[in-house]
């Protein structure tokens, strides 16, 4: 124990030094020993009355939360419909705030300059010789590819694949020489 100057505390079974006792000891300097008890008891009805009053607005509560969701019910408001109003709502919310705005507006710009970055070199690489030269080598292959194609249907095809002679219905088609 401490030794604390106060007489109240001299006979006291608190700890004056502890922050707790210490407001006790503060509350209950100069009382007796009869005062100190008699402000105990107050405290605890307080005590008593307060954490009824607590229970009582939980039930409360929950009555009227049950009612509103009655109420709800009736109206067609469902839970989907609340959360689907609720992200509309937040989202016309950030799509108005400053800072959404200025972002967009960044994010275009920087989208201009890419955009304006990106067809300079593809109009320079278009222009270059090599990618000339191989362009009209691919467009020549794809020439060569396009008239070589065999008029043949699927069918025939495998027919021929598999050693069967063509039918005589179908006559495939004369083939270009090459």
């Amino acid at each position: 124990m401490s030794t604390a100057t106060t007489p109240a505390a001299e006979g006291s079974p608190y700890d004056i030094s502890s922050p707790t006792d210490s407001v006790i000891g503060a509350d209950f300097q100069g009382l007796t020993a009869e005062e100190q008890e008699r402000q105990r008891e107050e405290w605890k009805a307080e005590l008593k009355k307060t954490e009824e009053e607590i229970l009582t607005l939980k039930q409360v509560l929950t009555a009227k939360e049950r009612h509103a969701a009655g109420l709800k019910r009736r109206l067609g408001i469902t839970a989907w419909r609340e959360f689907s109003e609720d992200m509309t709502q937040g989202l016309k919310n950030l799509q108005d705030s400053a800072t959404y705005k200025r972002t967009a507006e960044n994010l275009q710009f920087a989208k201009d300059i890419a955009k304006e970055k990106t067809s300079g070199i593809v109009s320079g690489i278009a222009s270059s010789g090599y990618f000339q030269s191989m362009s009209s080598a691919f467009g020549a292959a794809r020439t060569k590819m396009t008239s070589s194609m065999s008029q043949q249907t699927f069918d025939e095809a495998l027919n021929e694949h598999n050693g069967a002679a063509p039918s005589a219905t179908t006559e495939p088609a004369a083939k270009s020489p090459q």
